[in-house]
């Protein structure tokens, strides 16, 4: 199995709720994908509850969204809309594939990154 590493393409499938039994919130993004550690500080705090995880494994989060944008950092965009109709609400993400990132994704997700932090975005996160 592989395991999640920096620089690693992670694809994660999502369901939410509104306990942490119950996965009952309609999701406009069921899967995302990213690449692992481009953070400024290297590891955003939600991938630090990812780290050294493998594929099949799942975590459960609880999330407040008054915490979400310092949680997810340059993540938040894929995250933004849990939080549309609700002030918390439990997350469970399950590592569908880790797989090696090719240089040219690395190069796009760190432009995308740094055209996301560099003021003019209209994400919504308050980064522009």
């Amino acid at each position: 199995m592989n395991k999640i590493e920096n620089l690693k393409k992670i694809t994660l499938t999502l369901q939410a709720g509104t306990t942490p039994d119950t996965m009952d919130l309609p999701l406009k993004h069921p899967e995302i994908e990213f690449i692992f550690g481009l953070a400024p500080e290297g590891m955003t705090l939600f991938e630090y509850e990812l780290v050294e995880k493998t594929e099949g494994e799942e975590v459960l989060l609880h999330l407040r969204k008054n915490a979400c944008s310092a949680f997810f950092e340059h993540l938040f965009p894929l995250f933004s809309d849990l939080f549309e109709e609700r002030d918390e609400l439990y997350l469970k993400a399950k590592i569908d594939a880790v797989a090696d990132a090719e240089n040219r994704e690395i190069v796009r997700a760190m432009a995308d990154r740094a055209a996301h932090g560099g003021g003019g975005c209209d994400c919504g996160c308050g980064c522009g």
